[in-house]
Protein backbone atom coordinates (compact mmCIF):
# COMPACT_ATOMS: atom_id res chain seq x y z
CA UNK A 1 0.00 0.00 0.00
CA UNK A 2 1.43 3.40 -1.05
CA UNK A 3 -0.19 5.58 1.58
CA UNK A 4 -1.09 4.84 5.18
CA UNK A 5 -4.80 5.06 4.33
CA UNK A 6 -6.74 4.89 1.10
CA UNK A 7 -7.48 6.38 -1.40
CA UNK A 8 -4.13 6.73 -3.09
CA UNK A 9 -4.56 10.08 -4.88
CA UNK A 10 -2.01 12.87 -4.54
CA UNK A 11 -2.65 16.34 -6.00
CA UNK A 12 0.41 18.53 -6.64
CA UNK A 13 -0.09 22.22 -7.33
CA UNK A 14 2.53 24.62 -8.64
CA UNK A 15 2.48 28.06 -10.26
CA UNK A 16 4.38 29.65 -13.13
CA UNK A 17 8.11 29.77 -12.28
CA UNK A 18 7.68 28.22 -8.84
CA UNK A 19 9.34 24.87 -9.48
CA UNK A 20 6.89 23.26 -11.90
CA UNK A 21 9.45 21.44 -14.04
CA UNK A 22 11.25 20.30 -10.90
CA UNK A 23 8.09 18.82 -9.41
CA UNK A 24 7.17 17.26 -12.76
CA UNK A 25 10.50 15.45 -12.87
CA UNK A 26 10.31 14.30 -9.27
CA UNK A 27 6.75 12.98 -9.31
CA UNK A 28 6.70 11.63 -12.86
CA UNK A 29 9.75 9.54 -12.07
CA UNK A 30 8.45 8.63 -8.63
CA UNK A 31 5.19 7.43 -10.17
CA UNK A 32 7.16 5.31 -12.61
CA UNK A 33 9.27 3.84 -9.82
CA UNK A 34 6.17 3.01 -7.78
CA UNK A 35 4.25 1.70 -10.79
CA UNK A 36 1.34 4.13 -10.49
CA UNK A 37 -0.40 6.65 -12.75
CA UNK A 38 0.91 10.18 -13.31
CA UNK A 39 -1.31 12.86 -14.87
CA UNK A 40 -0.19 16.43 -15.66
CA UNK A 41 0.76 19.08 -16.15
CA UNK A 42 -2.24 21.25 -17.10
CA UNK A 43 -5.43 19.62 -15.88
CA UNK A 44 -7.77 22.58 -16.21
CA UNK A 45 -11.38 22.47 -15.06
CA UNK A 46 -12.80 19.74 -17.30
CA UNK A 47 -14.28 16.82 -15.33
CA UNK A 48 -12.11 13.73 -15.12
CA UNK A 49 -12.66 10.35 -13.53
CA UNK A 50 -10.51 10.26 -10.40
CA UNK A 51 -8.18 7.29 -10.27
CA UNK A 52 -5.31 6.34 -8.01
CA UNK A 53 -2.07 8.18 -8.81
CA UNK A 54 -0.39 11.59 -8.91
CA UNK A 55 -2.05 14.65 -10.46
CA UNK A 56 0.00 17.80 -11.11
CA UNK A 57 -1.24 21.14 -12.37
CA UNK A 58 1.13 23.99 -13.18
CA UNK A 59 -1.40 26.65 -12.15
CA UNK A 60 -2.91 24.76 -9.22
CA UNK A 61 -6.22 24.46 -11.07
CA UNK A 62 -7.89 21.12 -10.49
CA UNK A 63 -11.20 19.77 -11.83
CA UNK A 64 -14.04 19.85 -9.30
CA UNK A 65 -14.49 16.13 -9.85
CA UNK A 66 -10.95 15.51 -8.64
CA UNK A 67 -11.20 17.88 -5.69
CA UNK A 68 -14.46 16.24 -4.62
CA UNK A 69 -12.85 12.81 -4.51
CA UNK A 70 -10.85 11.80 -1.45
CA UNK A 71 -7.27 12.95 -1.88
CA UNK A 72 -4.13 14.30 -0.26
CA UNK A 73 -2.50 17.41 -1.65
CA UNK A 74 0.21 20.06 -1.51
CA UNK A 75 1.10 23.21 -3.42
CA UNK A 76 4.49 24.82 -3.91
CA UNK A 77 4.86 28.59 -3.68
CA UNK A 78 7.87 30.80 -4.26
CA UNK A 79 8.98 34.26 -3.16
CA UNK A 80 7.15 36.59 -5.60
CA UNK A 81 10.24 38.78 -5.88
CA UNK A 82 12.16 35.86 -7.35
CA UNK A 83 9.19 34.84 -9.50
CA UNK A 84 9.59 38.23 -11.19
CA UNK A 85 13.28 37.67 -11.88
CA UNK A 86 12.90 34.10 -13.11
CA UNK A 87 9.92 34.98 -15.28
CA UNK A 88 11.57 38.00 -16.90
CA UNK A 89 14.61 36.01 -18.00
CA UNK A 90 12.56 33.04 -19.16
CA UNK A 91 10.01 35.05 -21.12
CA UNK A 92 12.73 36.98 -22.93
CA UNK A 93 14.04 33.78 -24.56
CA UNK A 94 11.50 30.97 -24.31
CA UNK A 95 9.94 29.36 -27.37
CA UNK A 96 6.57 28.75 -25.68
CA UNK A 97 3.82 29.50 -28.18
CA UNK A 98 1.89 32.02 -26.10
CA UNK A 99 4.94 34.28 -25.87
CA UNK A 100 4.93 34.72 -29.65
CA UNK A 101 1.30 35.65 -30.21
CA UNK A 102 0.54 39.32 -31.00
CA UNK A 103 -1.46 41.06 -28.30
CA UNK A 104 -3.54 44.24 -28.43
CA UNK A 105 -2.38 45.29 -24.96
CA UNK A 106 1.17 45.51 -26.30
CA UNK A 107 0.31 47.42 -29.45
CA UNK A 108 0.35 44.30 -31.59
CA UNK A 109 3.66 43.07 -30.19
CA UNK A 110 4.05 39.64 -28.67
CA UNK A 111 4.83 39.34 -24.97
CA UNK A 112 8.40 38.43 -25.81
CA UNK A 113 8.78 41.39 -28.16
CA UNK A 114 7.29 43.69 -25.54
CA UNK A 115 9.55 42.60 -22.70
CA UNK A 116 12.62 42.72 -24.96
CA UNK A 117 11.75 46.21 -26.17
CA UNK A 118 13.17 47.72 -22.97
CA UNK A 119 16.82 48.74 -22.93
CA UNK A 120 17.46 47.98 -19.28
CA UNK A 121 17.02 44.72 -17.40
CA UNK A 122 15.41 46.66 -14.56
CA UNK A 123 12.65 47.85 -16.90
CA UNK A 124 12.14 44.27 -18.06
CA UNK A 125 11.74 43.18 -14.45
CA UNK A 126 9.15 45.88 -13.86
CA UNK A 127 7.25 44.87 -17.00
CA UNK A 128 7.18 41.27 -15.80
CA UNK A 129 6.12 42.45 -12.34
CA UNK A 130 3.14 44.21 -13.90
CA UNK A 131 1.99 41.34 -16.11
CA UNK A 132 2.57 37.58 -15.87
CA UNK A 133 4.19 37.70 -12.44
CA UNK A 134 1.22 39.69 -11.18
CA UNK A 135 -1.08 36.87 -12.26
CA UNK A 136 1.13 34.33 -10.53
CA UNK A 137 1.19 36.29 -7.28
CA UNK A 138 -2.60 36.54 -7.33
CA UNK A 139 -2.94 32.81 -7.97
CA UNK A 140 -0.64 32.00 -5.04
CA UNK A 141 -2.68 34.29 -2.78
CA UNK A 142 -5.98 32.80 -3.90
CA UNK A 143 -4.69 29.28 -3.35
CA UNK A 144 -4.66 29.76 0.41
CA UNK A 145 -8.46 29.94 0.42
CA UNK A 146 -9.32 28.12 -2.81
CA UNK A 147 -7.34 25.02 -1.79
CA UNK A 148 -7.77 24.89 1.99
CA UNK A 149 -6.85 21.23 2.35
CA UNK A 150 -3.56 21.60 0.45
CA UNK A 151 -0.35 21.68 2.46
CA UNK A 152 1.73 24.69 1.42
CA UNK A 153 5.46 24.15 0.88
CA UNK A 154 8.05 26.69 -0.13
CA UNK A 155 10.35 26.36 -3.10
CA UNK A 156 13.11 27.96 -1.05
CA UNK A 157 12.87 25.42 1.77
CA UNK A 158 13.02 22.37 -0.46
CA UNK A 159 15.69 23.85 -2.72
CA UNK A 160 18.15 24.54 0.10
CA UNK A 161 17.80 21.50 2.35
CA UNK A 162 20.07 18.61 1.32
CA UNK A 163 18.94 16.72 4.44
CA UNK A 164 15.44 16.72 2.91
CA UNK A 165 13.95 17.19 6.38
CA UNK A 166 10.97 19.30 5.28
CA UNK A 167 10.35 17.16 2.20
CA UNK A 168 10.36 14.03 4.34
CA UNK A 169 8.05 15.59 6.90
CA UNK A 170 5.64 16.69 4.18
CA UNK A 171 5.61 13.28 2.51
CA UNK A 172 4.81 11.68 5.87
CA UNK A 173 1.93 14.12 6.37
CA UNK A 174 0.70 13.13 2.92
CA UNK A 175 0.66 9.49 3.94
CA UNK A 176 3.88 8.10 2.49
CA UNK A 177 5.21 5.17 4.50
CA UNK A 178 8.02 2.63 4.44
CA UNK A 179 9.31 1.76 0.95
CA UNK A 180 7.23 4.47 -0.74
CA UNK A 181 8.76 7.11 1.53
CA UNK A 182 12.27 5.81 0.88
CA UNK A 183 11.65 5.87 -2.86
CA UNK A 184 10.24 9.40 -2.65
CA UNK A 185 13.37 10.64 -0.88
CA UNK A 186 15.65 8.89 -3.35
CA UNK A 187 13.82 10.36 -6.33
CA UNK A 188 13.68 13.84 -4.81
CA UNK A 189 17.44 13.78 -4.21
CA UNK A 190 18.05 12.56 -7.76
CA UNK A 191 16.23 15.49 -9.33
CA UNK A 192 17.29 18.27 -6.96
CA UNK A 193 20.17 20.65 -7.61
CA UNK A 194 21.80 19.77 -4.29
CA UNK A 195 21.65 16.09 -5.26
CA UNK A 196 22.39 14.32 -8.52
CA UNK A 197 20.79 16.93 -10.81
CA UNK A 198 23.51 19.57 -10.62
CA UNK A 199 22.81 21.36 -13.90
CA UNK A 200 20.34 24.08 -14.80
CA UNK A 201 18.52 24.34 -18.10
CA UNK A 202 16.29 26.69 -20.09
CA UNK A 203 13.49 26.25 -17.58
CA UNK A 204 15.42 26.74 -14.36
CA UNK A 205 18.30 29.07 -15.39
CA UNK A 206 19.33 29.33 -11.74
CA UNK A 207 18.16 27.43 -8.72
CA UNK A 208 19.39 30.09 -6.30
CA UNK A 209 16.98 31.50 -3.75
CA UNK A 210 16.68 35.13 -2.70
CA UNK A 211 18.03 36.40 -6.01
CA UNK A 212 16.09 39.58 -5.39
CA UNK A 213 18.62 40.72 -2.78
CA UNK A 214 21.25 41.42 -5.45
CA UNK A 215 18.80 42.59 -8.12
CA UNK A 216 16.11 44.82 -6.64
CA UNK A 217 16.64 48.55 -6.37
CA UNK A 218 14.61 50.71 -4.01
CA UNK A 219 12.59 51.91 -6.98
CA UNK A 220 11.81 48.33 -8.01
CA UNK A 221 10.83 47.47 -4.46
CA UNK A 222 8.52 50.48 -4.22
CA UNK A 223 6.88 49.45 -7.50
CA UNK A 224 6.47 45.93 -6.16
CA UNK A 225 4.74 47.25 -3.03
CA UNK A 226 2.49 49.51 -5.09
CA UNK A 227 1.43 46.54 -7.20
CA UNK A 228 1.28 43.74 -4.66
CA UNK A 229 0.85 45.40 -1.28
CA UNK A 230 0.94 42.86 1.54
CA UNK A 231 1.47 39.82 -0.69
CA UNK A 232 4.84 38.96 0.86
CA UNK A 233 3.38 39.20 4.35
CA UNK A 234 0.31 37.14 3.45
CA UNK A 235 2.48 34.43 1.88
CA UNK A 236 4.81 34.41 4.89
CA UNK A 237 7.95 35.76 3.24
CA UNK A 238 8.11 38.97 5.28
CA UNK A 239 6.65 40.22 8.57
CA UNK A 240 6.41 43.82 7.36
CA UNK A 241 7.67 46.10 4.59
CA UNK A 242 11.05 46.85 6.17
CA UNK A 243 12.83 44.73 3.56
CA UNK A 244 12.84 47.75 1.23
CA UNK A 245 14.80 49.93 3.66
CA UNK A 246 18.24 48.51 2.88
CA UNK A 247 17.83 48.91 -0.87
CA UNK A 248 19.22 51.83 -2.86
Amino acid sequence: MLFSTKPERLLIGTYHKTGTVWMQRVFLNLADALGIRYTGSHLGSDPIKPQAGFYLDEHSVFPASLLAARHRAFRMIRDPRDVVISGAHYHAKSHETWLHQPHEDFGGKTYQQAINSFDSQTDRYVFEMQHVAAETVEQMLQGATALPDFLTVRYETWMTDPTMADFTSTMKQLGFRRKALDQAKETFFQFSLFGESKHVDAHTRSGKVEQWRSVYTRAMADTFLDLHGDALITLGYEKNHDWVLGLT
